[in-house]
């Protein structure tokens, strides 16, 4: 079933969610080989690329802003309003993932006590639909993995959002890897620094 998801305990999705090593292959595979076929002559490069390769990370929150569009340097935010709200997007211009990085995403998990109740994605044109997860809300750090990750390519549009029932701080990261053009840029920023 495409558009499919479970939740899970964050800490338990390797226990109980054996598939997800499948689904973190998958989508891995699927982003390199278009990273090898939209940056060439690069080659992949795994964590410590070489000249002429390009690198792989974990999802780094710099290449996103948070409500209010403050670019993020770590996965907490502050939740202002609530309602349906933008709570996440892509920080480049119109909400787009910046040119030179790539996203694989295989879902995501709320670190501290959640606050949203049903969230939606929209990736470029295409809009996912409503996910209801207060059942989350009775994990302790609940995760939301998809049954297919999703590509989120340079320069494409992404927009998370979410029924806020409360006003506070909420942690929520994106589960999945990332592919860098250009590693330099990582390398030499600080840690905690935005990414230019």
């Amino acid at each position: 079933m495409s558009g499919g998801y479970v939740l899970c305990e964050y800490s338990k999705i390797k226990e109980y969610f054996p598939e997800f090593k499948d689904t973190m292959d998958a989508l891995e595979a699927s982003l390199r080989s278009k990273a090898e076929a939209d940056w060439a002559p690069l080659r992949y490069g795994g964590i410590y690329p070489q000249s002429n390769q390009f690198g792989k990370t974990t999802i780094l929150p710099g290449l996103f802003v948070g409500m209010g569009s403050v670019q993020l340097v770590s996965w907490n935010q502050w939740l202002t309003a609530t309602g349906h709200q933008t709570i996440m997007q892509g920080r480049g211009t119109g909400a787009t993932i910046p040119e030179d990085y790539m996203v694989g995403l295989a879902g995501l998990a709320f670190l501290d006590t959640i606050r949203v109740s049903e969230i939606k994605m929209q990736i470029s044109d295409k809009k996912l639909p409503r996910m209801n997860i207060e059942e989350a809300m009775a994990y302790e750090k609940p995760a939301i993995i998809f049954e297919n990750g999703y590509v989120l390519d340079e320069e494409t549009g992404f927009d998370l959002y979410g029924y806020v029932l409360s006003r506070g701080p909420q942690r929520i990261k994106l589960i999945g890897v990332q592919l860098n053009r250009v590693p330099n840029k990582l390398q030499v920023s600080n840690t905690g620094a935005a990414i230019a």
